[in-house]
């Protein structure tokens, strides 16, 4: 999106500055660096009629973090200037038990809010672009009630350490999230891209019109079923069995997939790949939130376990380049960006055909998973039945759940030819930090899961 790299220029100026006072923070045996971040939010409140005026915020932080055998000392102060970073290395010295080494001088001043503002014109051809996307998405609003909330967020990161100023990349996405009531019944509604504006709302304008379809009220029967994952459902599945499952920060134990590396537990031909460099995709970064470099990591290679997503606390493997944090309150920790597939040779009606009886599940609103226990659960939003084959009918929003290993291994030796972002795959929260992730995957059969009412 336009302005997604604004804040570049501005945002490393006192660099030279910046890496003499880290490196004057640290101490023999320690290690460490320090975090700035600066955060515009623009949100609009959409409903059925059209949209109200947006409500603009913005955060700037600074976080200097000290790690020393194998603790985390973290200490935050807001803004993100030469008076902020002063400030936070001192405070950090002082905590880890001695003053830092540098004098109380300053080269150059600056204001903390000097950022050049968003130019008032683009703002308001946003809008209009997403006006525009809404009307077209609800074009008879008529026995609708939608509660959204849609924001164009805009974050700058920086990482500086002893020895240099990072820019971990600047990131600008389109986010909507909320509920959409019909008749009775209500589902919920998310949706994200990095994709540039004009792209992004048109993208919104589909998904928002293919979710305030009326929700069929039959419900699939509960029990054992084979599932055709739809792209954008299959990215769900990746993500919540897969992606967790091999982040290094998985218990004492470890997941059901890290306990198995080497071990084949898909079929063939089947690699899956965290690539943070994919910038179509919402969660591309350059640099991680340590200063590490971005890398794309191999999780399975021809369906054997081989990767393992970490950061620089993480013990014996070192960082791979895939420490995240929510914001800069936060401690970093290993974490997915985007989770992306290979590409098969069959058609979606081929799969369906080859699943049989079953269901075709298009899109899955949320997903969770336990690492260890290897359980997981989709909360699935859209779908229809399959009978001989062929598809017959839609259904209402229902749960799926099955065991890691053994829905892997419940994988058709056939899957998609298509490789398609998935637009629904939002936020992820874990342990209280959410994240934006993206996936790309093709259409899969699995066979054996889980049919269950979903909780509403």
């Amino acid at each position: 999106m336009p302005g997604a790299m604004d804040l570049d220029a501005d945002f490393g100026w006192d660099a030279d500055e910046a890496v003499r006072l880290v490196s004057g923070m640290l101490r023999r045996g320690e290690a460490g660096e320090v975090f700035r971040e600066r955060r515009h939010v623009a949100a609009w409140s959409v409903t059925e009629a059209g949209l109200l005026a947006p409500q603009v915020s913005e955060e700037r932080g600074t976080a200097a973090r000290i790690r020393r055998d194998g603790q985390l000392l973290l200490v935050c102060r807001s803004g993100d200037g030469p008076d902020s970073l002063r400030e936070t290395v001192r405070e950090a010295a002082r905590r880890a038990g001695g003053a830092p080494f540098f004098k109380a001088h300053r080269a150059t001043t600056r204001s903390e809010r000097d950022a050049p503002a968003d130019d008032a014109s683009a703002e308001e051809a946003r809008a209009g672009a997403l006006a525009a996307a809404v009307a077209r998405a609800l074009p008879d609003p008529r026995g609708l009630s939608v509660s959204l909330v849609v924001a164009r967020v805009t974050v700058q990161r920086a990482v500086i350490t002893s020895r240099a100023f990072l820019g971990c990349g600047g990131s600008t996405r389109l986010e909507a999230r909320g509920t959409i009531r019909r008749a009775g019944s209500e589902r919920g509604f998310s949706f994200q891209s990095s994709r540039p504006w004009t792209a992004a709302t048109e993208a919104l304008a589909l998904a928002l019109h293919e979710a305030a379809r009326p929700v069929p009220h039959l419900s699939p029967p509960p029990g054992t079923v084979d599932v055709v994952l739809a792209p954008a459902a299959a990215a769900v599945f990746w993500h919540e069995v897969v992606g967790h499952a091999l982040e290094a920060d998985c218990g004492d134990r470890g997941s059901v997939l890290a306990r198995v590396k080497g071990a084949a537990v898909a079929p063939a031909g089947i690699d899956v790949v965290d690539d943070p460099s994919r910038t179509d995709l919402p969660g591309s970064y350059v640099v991680d939130d340590e200063g590490t470099v971005a890398r794309t990591v191999p999780l399975l290679s021809d369906g054997t376990v081989t990767g393992l997503l970490t950061d620089r606390r993480s013990p014996e493997r070192g960082s791979n380049g895939h420490a995240r944090v929510s914001d800069y309150r936060r401690p970093p920790r290993p974490r997915m960006s985007n989770l992306v597939t290979t590409a098969g040779t069959a058609t979606l009606d081929a799969l369906v055909e080859r699943c049989g009886n079953g269901l075709l599940v298009r899109d899955v609103a949320a997903g969770s998973a336990d690492p260890e226990s290897g359980r997981f659960t989709l909360v699935v939003e859209r779908a229809e039945t399959i009978r001989r084959g062929r598809r017959t009918g839609a259904v209402s929003g229902f749960a799926l759940t099955g065991d890691t290993l053994a829905a892997l291994e419940g994988i058709d030796e056939e899957w998609g030819r298509d490789v398609l972002p998935a637009s629904g795959l939002s936020l992820c929260v874990k342990g209280g930090d959410a994240l934006p992730v993206g996936g790309a995957a093709a259409a899969i059969v699995v066979r054996g899961l889980t049919v269950r009412a979903a909780r509403r």
